[in-house]
């Protein structure tokens, strides 16, 4: 992974290629998994689905069909049980591979590219990342956590026009942190532990890209 971020920085420094921009808003649900004492009722850090808004800088390698699109996310969700919410903000460094259009050297958008739709269009994903999140069970019980991300999932290109871009996008991200961060529980003698979770979001979004520049169409 490591060696992956390093080609993926040095193509953003040193790429001459004109970039483009978009946004996804996309629905989440979440499963979180945790080992809780009988202090606490089963269930009870549960989220509800929520929502999420991205935006992304995109560019990509020169003759090759793999795309990348450094993210930034705000998402948000609340409480099965407790009526409270969870927050969450992150980076993702989302690399898109076209594996029926790998070898191809057009540099145009997908409304301009040559081929079947599916060929054209379809993209597996593979997005290393890092989050913050805070989670307010209630007034007195609240948590923060942070560290890294994996998410992983596959999308579909259809190019309206030259300028905009809509894409159905399925995936999931994986916590790798604490999902309870520094939360304390106590049982009934005094003693301190704490709870180890992990959190595990689906996604399902819609993505919007903007090219402006003219002169590749």
């Amino acid at each position: 992974m490591r060696n992956l971020l390093t080609l993926c920085l040095a193509c953003l420094l040193s790429s001459a290629l004109p970039a483009q921009f978009g946004l996804m808003p996309a629905l989440n649900w979440h499963e979180t998994s945790q080992d809780l004492s009988t202090e606490f009722e089963p269930g009870i850090f549960e989220l509800q689905p929520g929502y999420e808004i991205a935006a992304h800088y995109w560019f990509r390698l020169p003759e090759k069909r793999v795309e990348f699109q450094p993210s930034l996310y705000y998402a948000q969700a609340n409480t099965v049980r407790t009526g409270g919410n969870y927050r969450e903000f992150g980076l993702q460094y989302k690399v898109n591979i076209y594996p029926f259009d790998f070898g191809t050297d057009c540099n145009c958008p997908t409304f301009g590219k040559q081929g079947p739709q599916l060929q054209k269009g379809f993209f597996v994903q593979v997005a290393p990342g890092y989050s913050y999140h805070r989670l307010n069970l209630s007034e007195s019980i609240n948590t923060t956590a942070h560290g890294f991300t994996l998410g992983g999932g596959m999308g579909m290109d259809i190019g309206l026009s030259n300028l905009l871009t809509l894409t159905p996008i399925a995936g999931l991200r994986y916590h790798f942190s604490d999902f309870l961060g520094d939360f304390v529980q106590t049982d009934g003698t005094g003693m301190e532990s704490t709870i180890d979770a992990r959190l595990l979001t689906f996604q399902l979004g819609l993505q919007l890209t903007f090219r402006l520049d003219e002169r590749r169409y």
